[in-house]
């Protein structure tokens, strides 16, 4: 989803700037809070039309730091509307996840994919409570595992070697941690 590039071209942008300027420098980058958030807050609201039957406005998301689950968490207000829903409906989506770097292909992937909650009020009773079930459903299969980016071989190169290791969420923002060439290319993860 659009939202999963934002946050990681915002991360990664960021990374890679600092990885070509460390390569003696320190192990590990703090990407704040302030600057995910900012960098969602771009590019939303997000419209999707499944099946062309409805609209679902989903808008810009609060970021929420859960250091002690190692999670992101979005919350999004959401709107629904269309002739098929009587009027439409409004509510809000929380979707939590984890972030890893995948060496193989060398993408930052999200994982452990949570639909938090679903509420959509002012639909119908009959659209209501099918929706959020199957909302919930499809957005956990579609998101996990999903490549959130995947660095090229020339952002690689300007990082002289590092790559990406472990990730933690913090109270402030993410952790990344940094390893350098040897220990990348010895580490399985």
């Amino acid at each position: 989803m659009r939202f999963f590039r934002t946050l990681s071209f915002s991360l990664l942008a960021l990374l890679l700037a600092l990885l070509a300027a460390c390569a003696n420098g320190p192990r590990e980058v703090d990407v704040p809070a302030q600057r995910l958030e900012a960098a969602l807050a771009r590019r939303f609201p997000y419209e999707l039309r499944p099946a062309g039957l409805f609209t679902l406005t989903v808008g810009v998301p609060h970021l929420q730091l859960l250091p002690q689950e190692d999670r992101l968490r979005l919350d999004f207000p959401v709107d629904a509307t269309g002739r098929i829903l009587q009027g439409g409906g409004h509510g809000a989506l929380s979707v939590s996840f984890g972030l890893r770097y995948e060496p193989t292909d060398t993408s930052l992937r999200a994982v452990n994919v949570r639909v938090e909650r679903v509420a959509l009020q002012g639909l119908p009773e009959a659209w209501s409570a099918p929706l959020q079930l199957a909302g919930s459903a499809v957005a956990e299969r579609l998101l996990e595992g999903t490549a959130l980016h995947t660095f090229t071989a020339e952002d690689l190169a300007r990082a002289h070697g590092w790559t990406p290791g472990g990730i933690r969420v913090t109270p402030q923002g993410v952790r990344i941690e940094l390893l350098p060439p040897v220990a990348a290319a010895g580490q399985v993860r």
